[in-house]
């Protein structure tokens, strides 16, 4: 499904949040932290600093176990923040009933903007943590790679270790394939993810492979078994230009101390 999207606008502005877990009731919390106050806090920012969004991409795990009124509080707060918003579900979420909620206009699988386009891909496996693509994912990007347009592709999981060795063991299992598919392809400038809780930016040739901090808990980076770390909830800007060029910044809350339960082993 491809959305042309209308704006003259440069550079354009991509705006991106992941792994919101907002629970089923206002105010509840993951890991101690209330989810719907630092995801208001990130809103807060990303409204301050953005005044104008082309394209707003909620980059999967919205909600924490899948529930309608996370997704409608979520779908009311975000309406009207951008020009076409974006959402890609993560091992957390209900697909189906994002899109009963949403529609298919927040679902698309690829969108035009400018001399760009962005391709979203999903990753979630029903019943398992861990991501793969399946056969309908991978065709949905050999069809971008037909067009010579610079392009963005987002997706909830990682393609390659992070360096935490609990996450790493969660990436896209079928990572080879895409790999396959976007080798020695100019026209493709980034893979972004979020999944990880984490800012990472790595590279496959010339592409970028960047995953995106969650709205509310942080993940420690380098670390072998579960851990948390104390940096603020966050989310990533891209600026798209008319030369086939971006930018990206990942920006945090500043201001606000957040709690959060170190002691935590886990969580569902």
């Amino acid at each position: 499904m491809k959305l042309p999207v209308q704006s003259n606008k440069a550079p354009l502005c991509v705006v991106q949040i992941s792994d919101c877990h907002l629970g089923a009731e206002l105010g509840d919390s993951l890991l101690g932290m209330d989810t719907d106050n630092s995801l208001e806090a990130v809103l807060q920012a990303v409204a301050e600093e953005c005044p104008e969004i082309d394209v707003l991409v909620a980059s999967g795990d919205l909600a924490a176990h899948g529930d309608a009124s996370a997704y409608q509080r979520l779908a009311a707060r975000l309406k009207g923040m951008a020009k076409q918003i974006v959402w890609l579900p993560g091992n957390h979420d209900n697909s189906e009933l994002m899109q009963n909620i949403v529609g298919a206009q927040w679902m698309p699988s690829r969108i035009e903007l400018g001399d760009w386009q962005l391709v979203f891909l999903n990753s979630a496996v029903p019943g398992q943590v861990c991501g793969n693509l399946a056969a309908d994912q991978l065709a949905i990007l050999a069809d971008a790679a037909r067009f010579d347009r610079p392009t963005l592709v987002f997706v909830h999981h990682h393609l390659q270790p992070v360096g935490c060795a609990w996450l790493d063991e969660q990436q896209i299992a079928n990572a080879d394939a895409v790999f396959a598919a976007i080798a020695n392809k100019d026209q493709f400038k980034a893979i972004v993810c979020g999944h990880v809780h984490q800012q990472s930016e790595q590279l496959f040739q010339n592409i970028g492979l960047l995953s995106t901090p969650s709205t509310c808990v942080q993940f420690a980076p380098n670390s072998a078994n579960f851990a948390l770390d104390d940096c603020n909830p966050a989310y990533r800007r891209f600026w798209l230009g008319d030369k086939r060029e971006f930018q990206t910044r990942v920006s945090r809350v500043k201001g606000v101390i957040f709690a959060v339960d170190n002691s935590a082993r886990g969580y569902e």
